[in-house]
C-alpha cells in the first residue's frame, strides 16, 4: 500500500519517530487522531498491528465464508506471535532484561508481564488461544529442547489449520489459494531444516516439528532432514524449484554463516508470487489472501525501517531486511 515513493520517503528521514510521523499523516494507521504527538516503540507496534488487523477484517467483510476461513487463520497466525514473543521471553537469560524487551501494550501487555515473571507457560498458551498445544509446549520445555524447535510447533499448528482452510469447494478458489500457502509452507519447512542443522538437531527431532504439508519440495525434504550438514541439506533443497533463491546463496554459503539472506530470499519469491495473482483470474480466493500476505510483508517491511532508524543503521542496511 506504500508503494516506491512511501519506501523511499521512510528510508530518507532521520529517526524511527519522524517515520511514524510520516505513515500518520498519509493517514496510513488506523488511528491518525494523534498526529505530530511523540509514541513509544510499544504504541508504534500497535499501530502496525492495528493496521494488519483492520485490512484482515475488511478483506473478511467482502469475501465470501470460503475465502473469509482462511483469511481469519491467517488472522489467527498472527495473535499466534504474541504466544511465540512470550516464549522467547521466558527462555531469555536474564529476566530483567527480557521484560524490559516487552513490546505489547495494554491488557496483553500485563499479561505477559506477569507470564514472564511467573513463568506461567498455560496462562500463556490460554492467552494466545490455544490451549490444546500446551501439553506439547510443556513437555518440550521440560525436556529443554531448543527454542526454535518449540516455535515451530506453533507454526506447524497454525500453518495446518491454514492449508486446511484452503480446501474449498469452489476449485477455482482452492487453486488459486493454494500456492501461496503451499509456498508459504514449504519457505517454513526448508528454513527450518537448514536452522536445525546448524543447531546440531537431530533428524528425528526435526521431523517430530515439519508442517505435515509438503507442497513443492517432495522427496528432497527428507533428503534434507537427513543429511549430515546445513550445506548439504541446503544442496538437497537445489532439486527444487526454489533452486533460484537458494543455488545462488550457496555460492558464498559455509556452514556458520547466517541464514539471514536466505530467508529473505524466500519472502521476496513469496511475495512476487503474491503479487502475480493479480494477473491471474479476478474473482477467486486467491486474490484477497495474496493481498493479505502482501500487507503482513509490508508490515514486516515497516518494523524493520523504524527500528533499524532506531538503530541508526543506514539505508542500505535497512534494505537488505525489507521484503517488497
Amino acid at each position: 500500500m506504500l508503494g516506491k515513493e512511501g519506501y523511499d520517503r521512510l528510508l530518507r528521514c532521520s529517526t524511527s519517530s519522524e517515520c511514524t510521523s510520516i505513515l500518520r499523516e498519509e493517514g496510513y494507521f488506523e488511528d491518525s487522531t494523534r498526529i505530530g504527538e511523540s509514541l513509544d516503540e510499544t504504541s508504534q507496534q500497535d499501530l502496525i498491528d492495528a493496521k494488519v488487523t483492520g485490512v484482515l477484517h475488511r478483506l473478511a467483510r467482502l469475501c465470501p465464508a470460503d475465502c473469509g476461513q482462511v483469511l481469519a487463520e491467517l488472522e489467527n497466525r498472527q495473535h499466534l506471535e504474541f504466544l511465540k514473543l512470550g516464549l522467547r521471553l521466558i527462555s531469555a537469560p536474564g529476566e530483567s532484561e527480557a521484560l524490559g524487551r516487552i513490546l505489547v501494550s495494554g491488557v496483553k501487555g500485563d499479561v505477559l508481564r506477569n507470564i514472564v515473571e511467573t513463568r506461567n507457560v498455560e496462562l500463556l498458551v490460554q492467552s494466545a488461544g490455544v490451549p490444546r498445544l500446551y501439553g506439547e509446549i510443556s513437555s518440550a520445555l521440560a525436556e529443554n529442547r531448543p527454542l526454535p524447535l518449540i516455535e515451530a510447533m506453533v507454526d506447524r499448528y497454525s500453518l495446518q489449520r491454514i492449508w486446511a482452510a484452503t480446501d474449498m469447494p469452489d476449485s477455482i478458489d482452492k487453486q488459486s489459494a493454494r500456492p501461496l500457502v503451499g509456498e508459504h509452507i514449504d519457505m517454513v519447512n526448508l528454513l527450518l531444516v537448514a536452522r536445525s542443522k546448524a543447531l546440531g538437531v537431530p533428524s528425528e527431532e526435526i521431523q517430530r516439528v515439519l508442517v505435515p504439508v509438503e507442497y513443492r519440495l517432495g522427496g528432497a525434504l527428507s533428503e534434507s532432514v537427513n543429511s549430515t550438514s546445513t550445506t548439504n541439506a541446503l544442496r538437497a533443497f537445489t532439486k527444487t524449484v526454489y533452486v533460484e533463491s537458494i543455488a545462488p546463496f550457496l555460492e558464498a554459503f559455509k556452514d556458520g554463516d547466517s541464514l539471514h539472506p536466505l530467508d529473505m530470499s524466500l519472502r521476496r519469491r513469496h511475495a512476487l508470487r503474491c503479487l502475480s495473482t493479480f494477473a491471474g483470474f479476478p474473482f477467486c480466493a486467491g486474490l484477497p489472501l495474496a493481498f493479505a500476505y502482501l500487507m503482513t510483508y509490508e508490515a514486516s517491511d515497516i518494523r524493520s525501517i523504524i527500528s533499524g532508524k532506531r538503530d541508526m543503521l543506514t539505508a542500505d542496511r535497512i534494505r537488505e531486511s525489507l521484503v517488497l
